[in-house]
């Protein structure tokens, strides 16, 4: 994989989304293939190829097997530095992310997610939506595209990252052939797309003509240089990381109020996100909240057990040795972790680092987390009990807080 140091949080408000739709552009032709072409080289191999955008990175990848590499790397090298980014490709490749757009916005789940991010980070680059805004990708021109590619694009802030069954010397040797020439811009050092924020009380109702409440519950979290991001990796275990959690037993199981109810911490560079999320009949929305200030109280009073740390660590090693098994699990950890932390990433230093968490920081990490001052809340979907749940979330943070009313369309 190609990866770039660039993704929302480098873009400036009205070239949000422009990260993502380069991505899309790079793919539609070169100055020696069409888009077709593109397609038909990979296809004629067996191979994959895809690329992806998120808030911090730009990645283009490829799959294939080992005696076809140079093929692939002939084709990610092609467009990454010779894209063509033909006016006419560009105007139709606007409806294609406009659309992309749309489908997150009718997928309420994804919404709320999309939203909790926005809120919590609000002021902050981390806030802006990876795909952007159907006015600014609307807005975007070739000049735009070639403006931020020569901004960003630029040796010093690229990394190529491999993995798999491969001959170490073809590999370098391709990657000279193809890429040893490529030079753009002047800086000698990667971007660095420091967002700064603080945390406070907000809370954003989204009203959508549907028949559930999609919520979310955001808290800090840790950076992605963090070590203790190990520990609460285990804290989200006992909590919501899966079918044995807390959450999941008390309003799944026991309560019957949700299909889907789970938490995620989010790492970024500079800051970082724990999230609880449940989809819900809006009728039963305030009584889910109340259920997950319950649990959280719980974990704030009576703490971890160590049965309960020993087993979400188990949980968390076991899953991790399960999500590196694949080659593009590995090929993405490596360039991550290069582009981002200037270090080489290494499957057993992270096992010992979860092996080195201990009760006491998990537990330590409840009180520095479940600060209620600095919680924002996402209600998406169908609204009921909108006074209420208001209500409630001041009485968490003991202050007013501020509130936000967003009805269709989004």
């Amino acid at each position: 994989g190609i990866w770039v140091k660039t993704g929302s949080t480098c873009e400036q408000p009205k070239e949000n989304g422009i990260s993502h739709f380069i991505e899309h552009m790079l793919f539609k032709g070169t100055e020696k293939r069409s888009a077709k072409q593109i397609a038909v080289d990979m296809d004629k191999i067996g191979g994959q190829i895809n690329a992806f955008t998120s808030k911090e990175c730009t990645c283009y990848h490829a799959r294939v097997v080992p005696d076809k590499l140079e093929v692939a790397i002939d084709v990610l090298a092609d467009l990454f530095t010779s894209p063509q980014l033909d006016p006419v490709e560009l105007e139709k490749e606007k409806g294609v992310v406009l659309e992309e757009i749309a489908m997150v916005n009718d997928n309420v789940e994804e919404l709320a997610h999309e939203k909790i991010s926005e809120l919590y980070f609000s002021g902050s680059t981390l806030s802006q939506p990876i795909l952007g805004t159907a006015e600014n990708v609307s807005s975007f021109t070739r000049d735009d595209l070639l403006g931020y590619i020569n901004m960003h694009y630029y040796p010093a802030n690229v990394v190529v990252a491999a993995a798999g069954k491969y001959d170490e010397q073809r590999l370098l040797d391709a990657v000279q052939k193809y890429l040893g020439h490529y030079s753009r811009g002047y800086k000698k050092e990667k971007d660095s797309c420091e967002s700064r924020f603080v945390p406070r009380p907000r809370s954003l109702f989204v009203e959508k003509d549907v028949e559930q409440t999609h919520l979310c519950l955001a808290f800090p979290g840790c950076t992605f240089a963090d070590d203790d991001r190990f520990a609460l990796a285990v804290l989200n275990n006992v909590l919501g990381g899966g079918m044995s959690s807390r959450l999941f037993q008390t309003i799944r199981e026991e309560k019957g109020l949700a299909y889907s109810v789970y938490s995620y911490p989010s790492s970024y560079s500079y800051a970082g996100m724990f999230t609880r999320y449940a989809g819900t009949t809006a009728a039963n929305a305030d009584t889910v909240v109340h259920l997950m200030k319950q649990e959280i109280d719980r974990l704030r009073t009576e703490r971890i057990s160590r049965e309960d740390f020993q087993q979400g660590k188990d949980q968390l090693k076991g899953n991790y040795v399960l999500s590196m098994e694949g080659t593009n699990a590995v090929m993405s950890a490596l360039g991550k972790t290069l582009l981002l932390l200037d270090e080489v990433y290494d499957e057993q230093e992270n096992l010992a680092k979860i092996d080195a968490v201990s009760l006491d920081r998990v537990n330590a990490l409840i009180d520095e987390i479940f600060d209620y001052t600095r919680m924002s809340a996402v209600f998406a979907g169908k609204i009921e009990k909108k006074k209420e749940i208001e209500s409630f979330l001041e009485g968490l943070n003991g202050q007013a807080g501020e509130h936000i009313q967003i009805s269709e369309p989004v």
